[in-house]
């Protein structure tokens, strides 16, 4: 048998891009714009680019600090940064200080942690090693 999945996705954000990562924290970022900026009655608007307090990344940090402490921890485990401060890794990726290798598990991060694209793929690239280790785990409970 064989497994297929269609993922609709239409003007999605795959993985987060460092500018939208950095923005968010100026007070326009928290209310919905104008897709031509010529906001009229009836128009169709967009989202918020924040809450207009924090930065997006801070936001998704504020929600996962215990995740963010471990991906500095394994940044600086395997050499790429130099100290395992997690303050001083959001500083550095604000100031714009990081190689872009750094920069691109910072996005990968962020992606897992937040409803994008990225995510749904790679749940539906597992789904199917889930499903081989059901028989496994039913076994396990049988016992």
């Amino acid at each position: 048998p064989s497994l297929t999945q269609i993922i609709p996705a239409y003007n999605e954000v795959v993985i987060p891009s460092p500018e939208f990562l950095r923005s968010g924290a100026e007070p326009d970022d928290a209310k919905n714009g104008s897709p031509d900026d010529q906001p009229g009655l009836g128009d169709l608007t967009l989202p918020p680019q924040g809450d207009g307090v924090n930065t997006n990344l801070a936001f998704m940090i504020s929600q996962f600090p215990d995740e963010w402490v471990f991906l500095t921890k394994r940044l600086h485990a395997e050499g790429w940064i130099e100290t395992a401060e997690s303050q001083d890794l959001y500083s550095d990726f604000m100031k714009q200080r990081l190689n872009h290798e750094i920069i691109v598990e910072i996005r990968l991060w962020t992606a897992m942690r937040m409803q994008s694209v990225a995510k749904t793929v790679i749940g539906a690239l597992q789904y199917g090693r889930a499903l081989a280790s059901l028989p496994k785990i039913k076994q396990w409970y049988a016992q």
